[in-house]
């Protein structure tokens, strides 16, 4: 081949990847002016708002009454549809399959965080699986003990737990849930040694912890602010960074010694994988500004949970750090779920 003719190919051929590259451009942008304007008109219809627990918990009435003030910024009502079950695998499921076209959301939990450390085969990653919107609220739960336990507070309990290891009971609602977790976190900074009786549903450990069947437990503030009421258990510390204003009297676990163990729990928003960020970007707009209200600022606390909001990157990355923070927990204490 001459040179002249090996020239021309070689030109021919540039030319062809250019046209190629400019058609793939053009490709490209034409999809981001499609997804744009997707993003654009979103929503002409109903947001299906999924709730992985039952009717009247305290993360349902905070979806709920979130549901509201977002539909008004959005203009279109979002629709709550609980799914309760497998500890709230069977709702995120239907999140993971819903179409990614931000006409499906759904809530998550810290405790959907920390299943892939508890199952040897996780159904789900939430890391690839979903587009999170916003953090929503965290709760911050209290350390209760039956009312004849010979301790009036947190360093009164350990010293009793230490001088009898493997005796003190405390109750949850299973493996794997945050209450267990939360206890197994502060037993270790404490270096004790209790025995975990699992439940149904915290109300059942709470009753036992009540009738003296049981020495303990961990509660999410609303329900402990319950038990509380009967006078027949007692709070001897909550996990909040500051005291509760509900219980103006109880010690944070920080005051208690455990200034560096964070065991709170928290509810967050997502949407399918997938979702174009424009869409995530206006959903977490709507939810900011929602959660701003002092209006729904104090619904919430009435039901134990704080506001908090900021960036779906913010909020991506502390689903991350928390099912790392939590995996490490749950090796050391040998938990699992299966």
């Amino acid at each position: 081949m001459t040179p002249a003719r090996l020239t021309t190919n070689m030109e021919e051929t540039m030319q062809n990847k250019s046209i190629s590259l400019a058609a793939r451009a053009i490709a490209l942008a034409l999809a981001a002016c499609a997804v744009g304007a997707q993003a654009e008109s979103w929503p002409t219809k109903p947001i299906r708002l999924i709730v992985p627990g039952a009717p009247g918990t305290p993360a349902d009435t905070a979806a709920r009454a979130l549901a509201d003030a977002v539909a008004e910024k959005l203009g279109q009502p979002v629709v709550v549809e609980n799914r309760a079950g497998a500890q709230g695998t069977l709702g995120l499921g239907a999140l993971i399959k819903a179409a990614p076209d931000g006409y499906t959301i759904g809530m998550i939990t810290m405790q959907l965080s920390a299943i892939p450390a508890l199952r040897k085969q996780a159904p789900f990653d939430l890391g690839r699986d979903l587009a999170p919107i916003v953090q929503m609220t965290t709760e911050s739960p209290v350390f209760v003990v039956r009312r004849d336990l010979p301790v009036s507070s947190m360093k009164e309990f350990v010293a009793y737990a230490k001088a009898r290891p493997g005796d003190i009971t405390y109750g949850t609602p299973g493996p794997g849930s945050p209450a267990h977790l939360g206890v197994e976190l502060v037993s270790r900074s404490f270096g004790l040694q209790l025995r975990h009786v699992p439940y149904k549903s915290i109300s059942m450990a709470l009753t036992d912890v009540a009738g003296g069947q049981i020495d303990a437990a961990l509660a999410g503030s609303a329900a402990a602010l319950t038990g509380l009421a009967s006078g027949r258990i007692k709070a001897l510390a909550v996990s909040s960074p500051a005291r509760l204003k509900a219980l103006p009297d109880v010690p944070t676990l920080a005051e208690a010694g455990l200034a560096d163990v964070d065991i709170r729990g928290w509810v967050g928003m997502a949407a399918p994988a997938g979702t174009p960020p424009a869409i995530v970007g206006r959903l977490n707009m709507a939810f900011n500004q929602a959660l701003a209200r002092p209006d729904m600022r104090e619904r919430l606390q009435s039901v134990g949970a704080e506001a908090a909001g900021g960036t779906s990157a913010a909020f991506g990355a502390f689903i991350a750090a928390e099912a790392a923070r939590w995996r490490a927990v749950i090796e050391s204490a040998h938990i699992s779920a299966d």
